[in-house]
């Protein structure tokens, strides 16, 4: 585009349009996930379809410009840019944007998002689908909104200056697209509504299902240790009453340890910390020196033993007894049952396997896994899959970036990354430790994912039906107004009747078809009485004609008819706008302050000031069915058939702005002045008044008005009734 070529009012629309484009995309609207959908770029497809690809560039320049603020990615310049040329030089072909669009992400679009996100962005291969998607969708929304703003618009439809059709489209092709344009918006609107809901009830029930599976875990735990807690208690009681008999120590503790094997081991020791019984027994004889092991330096024995209590250990690696992660309950027993002397504890050390057992046997869905730590952040046990060493720390990082969703998540091997791996929840336990219950985030994706991919095959089937059925049902009304048409057209032959025309065609058109029949018929009757009324009236009018010959029908100082002949034309501009059934407009135009030009620069000048004006009216109402005179004075006369009642005002007022603008000149001394006029005006249906009196009555209180009012101001009463 040369910039000699640049048109001002279009650079300053394109620039407007690309404003307000930044402002809607600087607040997207999340869907799910890292999905958003923008509607700024609704103004970019505006200004390709009205201004052309290189100003439809400039408003996506300036709309992507939000989005880069939102999402720090250059990649929207390039993707929105080239689709602003790619629609904008499809409107110059009489492509419609919504098919342009969707050719623009098939074709270019889909790939370079491909390539983007493969190349570029750190995001899953799975899902690559769901953004493509996407970008598809969103292109196909903002892009049906466009071309819907526009039809709705009336000052956007008849933009001054926009790209004009290169061919002349059809009507069957107009309805077809707007057929299209309707379906394809309402049904991505209630396709993405539907989704939306379906995968917010979606995530209630997965949050549901996790938190119900992380309170099961958790109580089925603290029962687990709670009634092992409770054996080691009633375990010492009973060491209690035999404490004076170390005898039956070994016999009774393989019975309890037969009774609850969950424990790996269980023990008793002495005061000085020796092992004095132990199941198995095979774990009592330490095997390199043969001597009796000491456990005075674990918790379990010193929490015991000196502080009287029964005491749960955190999670530590066994010592002795084999090198299995344990967990270690203890309880101090007595030698009277006033609990005055300790004589040693018992202790069993849990088997963490239990925790597996849960996990397997999960009653909820196979793909959840169980992290359980204890009070210090140590992992007690983490499910197989996870990759997780017992005893080791418990890292992780709570994904709270830009994925949109109401579960919590968290990241465990890539904790940088904005992709979250797992959905969780977790529960402390009255013991300080912590049950999490994990669950891959990846199938909702996918499952969003297929949802959208769903809803989009059956957007593609529904606009294949719409297209064809539209196409249809424009061919009912235009095949048999071509057939109307053709009937009537100056090639017909006779009155033969076309078979299209008949009762299976839409009643409208037949009842058209019905009244330019009798219309034609009646104008043949009127043809031959009007030849035999000719011969009979043509003396007459060669008489009126020269009476009307010496008649003056124009005004001599500006050409323009006088009063008299536009009064006299009235009834015949009023009976033809009857017949066609259109508006007619009366207006009153006067010359503000007129006498002070003839008074400030003189009689000849006031008359130049006419001369002009006149001209002016003829330049700006020029259709040979317009009547301009001069009704006395400054003060003139418009009689307006076949008016548009939506333009006329907008006409007048150009026409006022004209006369404001135009510079006038004195012949005696050549200064130079201005001048203002005033227009009162009335557009009704033709049988609004048969006389000309009422009408001229209506435009002359609205040139009063406007006098009141400041003058140079138009009031015109639009009367549709």
């Amino acid at each position: 585009m040369k910039l000699s070529s640049i048109n001002k009012q279009h650079l300053l629309f394109s620039i407007v349009l690309g404003i307000a484009g930044l402002l809607i995309n600087c607040y997207p609207i999340q869907f799910f996930a890292n999905v958003q959908f923008v509607l700024g770029n609704t103004v970019t497809v505006i200004a390709a379809v009205l201004l052309g690809p290189w100003y439809a560039f400039l408003t996506a320049m300036f709309a992507s410009t939000g989005l880069m603020i939102n999402w720090d990615s250059p990649h929207v310049y390039l993707f929105f840019g080239l689709e602003a040329l790619f629609l904008g030089y499809a409107r110059r072909l009489d492509i419609y944007a919504l098919y342009a669009d969707a050719a623009y992400w098939l074709v270019i679009g889909a790939p370079l998002v491909y390539l983007y996100v493969t190349f570029i962005m750190e995001i899953p291969s799975s899902h690559l689908g769901f953004i493509i998607a996407k970008q598809g969708v969103n292109g196909l929304v903002y892009t049906s909104l466009a071309s819907l703003l526009i039809l709705a618009i009336p000052k956007l439809w008849f933009f001054k200056d926009k790209v004009k059709d290169r061919h002349r489209r059809m009507l069957s092709a107009q309805l077809t697209y707007f057929f299209t344009l309707m379906v394809t918006l309402t049904m991505l609107f209630s396709a993405l509504i539907f989704n939306y809901y379906f995968l917010e009830r979606q995530q209630a029930m997965l949050k549901q299902n996790i938190n119900d599976a992380v309170s099961h875990l958790a109580t089925s735990t603290q029962n687990y240790l709670r009634n092992h807690k409770t054996v080691i208690d009633n375990a010492a009681k009973q060491l209690t009453i035999v404490a004076d008999d170390p005898k039956q120590w070994q016999n009774m503790l393989v019975n309890l340890h037969e009774s609850y094997p969950s424990f790996i081991s269980m023990l008793i020791a002495d005061p000085r910390a020796d092992i004095i019984s132990a199941s198995p027994a095979s774990r009592l004889i330490n095997i390199d020196n043969e001597e009796n092991i000491n456990i005075k330096d674990r918790d379990y024995f010193i929490e015991s033993f000196y502080n009287h209590r029964l005491f749960v250990s955190s999670v530590f690696l066994g010592r002795g007894f084999g090198n299995d992660a344990i967990i270690a309950m203890s309880a101090p027993f007595y030698t009277d049952l006033q609990h005055t002397t300790t004589a040693g504890i018992v202790e069993g050390s849990l088997d963490l396997s239990h925790f597996s057992h849960v996990d397997q046997n999960n009653e909820y869905t196979d793909d959840e896994s169980v992290v359980m730590v204890d009070e210090q952040n140590q992992i007690i046990y983490a499910s197989e899959k996870l990759g997780l060493t017992a005893l080791s720390v418990f890292n992780f990082t709570v994904n709270d970036g830009v994925y949109r969703t109401s579960l919590e998540l968290l990241n465990i091997e890539h904790p940088d990354s904005i992709v979250p791996e797992y959905i969780y929840a977790h529960k402390t336990l009255d013991n300080g430790w912590t049950v999490y219950i994990l669950k891959e985030f990846s199938p909702l994706l996918k499952l969003a994912e297929e949802q959208m991919f769903s809803s989009f095959l059956m957007l593609l089937i529904s606009l294949v039906c719409t297209f064809y059925i539209s196409r249809k049902l424009s061919a009912l009304l235009t095949v048999p107004l071509e057939a109307v048409a053709s009937q009537f057209s100056a090639s017909a032959v006779g009155g033969t009747k076309i078979p299209s025309i008949d009762e299976n065609s839409p009643k409208e058109v037949f009842n058209l078809y019905q009244r330019l029949a009798a219309s034609k018929q009646q104008l043949i009757d009127n043809q031959v009485e009007l030849e035999d009324t000719v011969a009979r009236r043509t003396e007459e009018l060669e008489n009126a004609n020269r009476k009307l010959k010496e008649l003056v029908d124009r005004d001599p100082l500006t050409g323009l008819f006088n009063r008299r002949y536009a009064e006299g034309k009235f009834n015949e501009m009023l009976d033809f706008c009857m017949r066609s059934e259109q508006a007619l407009t009366v207006v009153v135009l006067d010359l503000d302050l007129f006498k002070e030009v003839n008074d400030n620069f003189g009689h000849l000048a006031g008359d130049e000031c006419l001369r002009i004006f006149s001209q002016l009216l003829q330049k700006y109402f020029k259709r040979d069915i317009d009547i301009v005179a001069r009704y006395g004075g400054e003060e003139f006369l418009l009689i307006l058939p076949l008016s548009n009642a939506l333009h006329i005002k907008h006409h007048l007022n150009s026409f006022r702005e004209a006369v404001s603008e135009q510079r006038f000149t004195s012949p005696e001394d050549k200064r130079e002045f201005s001048v203002t006029v005033s227009i009162g005006a009335i557009t009704a249906n033709a049988d609004y008044a048969n006389d000309l009196d009422k009408w001229i009555k209506v435009a002359d209180d609205n040139l009063y008005q406007a006098k009141q009012d400041g003058r140079n101001r138009t009031m015109i009463d639009i009367i549709t009734e």
